[in-house]
């Protein structure tokens, strides 16, 4: 199997019409069109036979950022993998997408929040890499309070970067309701990711009506 050459064999142009709206960052020609389901199944191929992997299209990065989570190695190999690819991550749907591909983080997550924390202090895509990692798997008894630690002293003016703090504030909140209320009603996080994360809590279908209605009391007012 040629990779390139397979993408374009599956290549879906209304999909690729539809989808390069989402990723306004990524220009029309470096995008095939090829669904994630696809993608995947092409990484996992790729993976088995030791097939090279370019990284001019969207969809080779995507894949690359596949291939890390889907190799057989141990943690220092999928780390080393993992340096070479974060330098490629350059829209927000190739940053997500591979995050949730790492399951070999809750192997040794000491290990990878070690190798994360540089990252919280790079580039908008390397911070927001961090960030999503954090969310994916660190929001749990044994790390929520390191993490929204970050959380709530991350500082940035990258829209990417803001829009992942709040995304990881409200998923931190149905589990951890009390800790964030107390980052919310305090007022710590800047006045736009305060505001992005109440609204992004109160769309979630596991909060409660009453809930909703109170943190939306908590709004910080444009002057």
């Amino acid at each position: 199997m040629n990779v390139r050459e397979e993408l374009f064999k599956n290549q879906d142009l209304k999909y690729k019409a539809f989808h390069k709206n989402l990723i306004p960052t990524v220009s029309d020609e470096d995008i095939i069109g090829v669904r994630v389901p696809v993608l995947r199944k092409i990484a996992k191929q790729a993976v088995k036979e030791n097939l090279y992997i370019g990284e001019d299209y969207y969809e080779e990065k995507m894949l690359r950022g596949f291939a890390v989570g889907y190799k057989k190695c141990t943690i220092e190999e999928h780390l080393e993998e993992l340096k070479r690819f974060i330098p490629l991550i350059d829209n927000w749907a190739v940053c997500d997408c591979c995050c949730s591909t790492y399951k070999f983080v809750n192997k040794e997550p000491e290990t990878v929040w070690n190798f994360i924390q540089p990252y919280f202090d790079g580039s908008e895509y390397e911070v927001r890499f961090a960030v999503v990692m954090l969310m994916d798997y660190y929001l749990t008894d044994d790390y929520i309070e390191r993490s929204l630690n970050i959380l709530q002293t991350l500082k940035s003016d990258c829209y990417y970067v803001n829009m992942a703090i709040a995304w990881a504030i409200s998923v931190a909140f149905v589990k951890y309701e009390q800790a964030v209320c107390d980052i919310l009603e305090n007022r710590i996080l800047s006045s736009w990711v305060h505001n992005k994360s109440i609204q992004k809590i109160r769309e979630s279908c596991r909060v409660s009506k009453e809930m909703k209605d109170y943190l939306n009391t908590l709004k910080i007012n444009k002057v």
